[in-house]
């Protein structure tokens, strides 16, 4: 990293962003350190053609003024990938959410502006659009923790309307929603949240959310070790159709 900074005349911080993706980098950095690094004269070309390229024709560009560059960088990531695994112990996920849900979270969420909410929940909404792609449908494998089920989101209405949304999604053949029990105990994942991201032509790649910014692994023994607390959290959690009569249950009990 030292010698890659004197090399571009820059600091080690700047090499260390350009290198985790963590801000746009100008495309001649990027081939100048390319090449320092004596990659491929072809690749060099298609990366820089790439970086020249601008958030315009991004699918997000719409929500570009209220959503933080890593946000920006996992919708890209999700928008190129096969099939998509998340763990999710306090809330409904994202993906899985109704405009109703996605619209008491985002008034109670402190990082979104009372002006950008509706924004954010048409950002929200156009990312589970996915979902129900005929012609390129998201694999989805999803684990909730039954607290989330039971987490008030908005009025009744709106909690009936999300659980009876998780229940058609899960009819989906691309989708499978299991839910792990309070009853269930300890398991590999109460660590917190995580997703990994499975694509045709790329490794795995583990995304971790924070507050105000996220992780991304991409290391291989890393990304193993979130991989098997998946299928742990699989096995840990109730069947498809289990799922669904909890969740059925749950509606049925949410009946004025």
């Amino acid at each position: 990293m030292e010698h890659s900074a004197a090399h571009l005349g820059v600091s080690e911080s700047k090499i260390s962003n350009m290198e985790s993706g963590r801000y746009g980098q100008p495309p001649g950095e990027v081939a100048k350190l390319l090449a320092f690094y004596d990659a491929d004269p072809d690749r060099i070309a298609r990366i820089v053609a790439l970086g020249q390229e601008d958030d315009t024709g991004s699918w997000w560009a719409p929500w570009a003024g209220v959503i933080p560059d890593w946000l920006r960088l996992f919708a890209g990531l999700e928008g190129m990938s096969q099939s998509v695994f998340f763990y999710e112990p306090l809330a409904v996920h994202g993906l899985l959410q109704t405009e109703g849900y996605a619209t008491a979270v985002a008034a109670g969420a402190r990082r979104v502006r009372p002006a950008d909410a509706d924004l954010v929940v048409g950002f929200r909404m156009e990312r589970a659009r996915r979902l129900v792609d005929h012609e390129n449908p998201l694999v989805l494998q999803a684990v909730l923790e039954e607290t989330a089920l039971h987490r008030p989101v908005g009025d009744r209405e709106v909690m009936r309307g999300q659980l009876a949304h998780l229940l058609a999604l899960n009819r989906l053949p691309n989708i499978d929603i299991r839910v792990i029990r309070t009853s269930a105990g300890v398991h590999p994942a109460l660590a917190g949240q995580f997703t990994l991201l499975q694509f045709k032509d790329f490794s795995d790649v583990a995304y971790v959310e924070l507050q105000e910014d996220a992780i991304y692994l991409h290391d291989p023994t890393k990304v193993r070790a979130y991989n098997m607390s998946a299928e742990s959290l699989r096995a840990a959690a109730l069947g498809p159709r289990e799922t669904n009569s909890l969740i059925a249950s749950l509606i049925e009990g949410s009946q004025p």
